[in-house]
C-alpha cells in the first residue's frame, strides 16, 4: 500500500463504532502487524511501541465493543503525545483503506495487567475489527469540520490544509490553528485543563494528513520546532510544530 492510498483515505474515512462478531482474517491481521513497522514518526528521537490488544485487554467509558485494540505507549518527552496522533492516523487510513473499521478511543485504556505490556507510557488506544456499519463517507460533504478560514490564516497551502481541516480529533472539536506561510505552516493546539493531551494527538492526526497532502502534491517537507513561533502562538493555543515546504 502507497502513501497515495492514505491521502486517498482521508476523503472518506469514518470514526466506526459498530463491529461484525468475531476477530478480524488473519491474513489481514499479518498485514496490519506488517504496517506497524512501516510507520513514519513525526520526531523520531522518541521511542514508541504499539501492542495489538484483544476486547478484553481494554476498559472505560465511551468504550466500542471491538475485537482489536491498537494501544499506543511512548517514551515520555516533549512532543510524545503529537508524535502518537502523527503515527495512529497512518494507521487509521491504512485500515480504512484496507476496509477494516477503526474508531479513537479517547476515554478507554489497557486493563492494569495489559498496562505492563510495555515500559513505555501509555498515551492512547484506537479499536478496530471488521465493520458492521458503512465504513466509507460517500462524499467531502458528510464531514462536519469548520471552515478552512475559522482555523487558519495561512494563505496559498490550500491542497495542504483542506485535508488536514477534515481530521478526526477528539470529540470532534478541532482543536487546532494553523498559522504562516512563505513555506512555513506552524500548528498549535487548543489549551485546555480538561482534554489537553487529547488536543495534542489530535494536532498530530492533522500533522499527518499535511504530510500525506505534500506528499501527495510531490512537495518535499521537513518538520521543525520554530522557536519563534513556539514564543508567539495565537491567543489560547501552544505551539506544536512547524512543517516546512519546498
Amino acid at each position: 500500500m502507497t502513501q497515495d492510498d492514505l491521502y486517498e483515505a482521508i476523503f472518506r474515512r469514518k470514526s466506526v463504532r459498530k463491529y461484525a462478531l468475531g476477530k478480524l482474517d488473519p491474513t489481514m491481521m499479518e498485514k496490519v502487524v506488517s504496517h506497524l513497522a512501516e510507520l513514519k514518526p513525526l520526531l523520531p528521537e522518541i521511542r514508541t511501541e504499539i501492542k495489538v490488544m484483544i476486547n478484553q485487554d481494554v476498559k472505560g467509558m465511551f468504550k466500542v465493543d471491538a475485537p482489536h485494540f491498537l494501544a499506543f505507549f511512548s517514551e515520555v518527552k516533549e512532543g510524545s503525545p503529537t508524535n502518537a496522533g502523527f503515527m495512529m492516523q497512518q494507521m487509521d487510513l491504512f485500515l480504512s483503506a484496507n476496509e477494516v473499521g477503526s474508531c479513537w478511543q479517547g476515554g478507554p485504556k489497557p486493563i492494569k495487567e495489559s498496562m505492563g505490556a510495555s515500559e513505555l507510557e501509555f498515551v492512547t488506544l484506537m479499536a478496530f475489527g471488521p465493520p458492521a456499519e458503512d465504513i466509507h463517507r460517500k462524499s467531502v460533504a458528510e464531514f462536519k469540520r469548520e471552515p478552512l478560514e475559522k482555523i487558519s490564516n495561512v494563505k496559498g497551502y490550500d491542497d495542504l490544509l483542506e485535508p488536514a481541516r477534515l481530521a478526526p480529533s477528539g470529540t470532534n472539536n478541532q482543536p487546532w490553528f494553523f498559522s504562516g506561510g512563505n513555506g512555513a505552516i506552524h500548528v498549535s493546539y487548543a489549551r485546555s485543563m480538561i482534554v489537553d493531551r487529547m488536543n495534542q494527538i489530535s494536532s498530530g492526526i492533522a500533522l499527518c494528513h499535511m504530510w500525506l497532502a505534500a506528499n501527495h502534491s510531490n512537495k518535499s517537507v521537513e518538520f521543525r520546532i520554530d522557536r519563534s513561533a513556539d514564543a508567539n502562538p495565537p491567543k489560547k493555543y501552544s505551539y506544536v510544530a512547524s512543517m516546512l515546504i519546498s
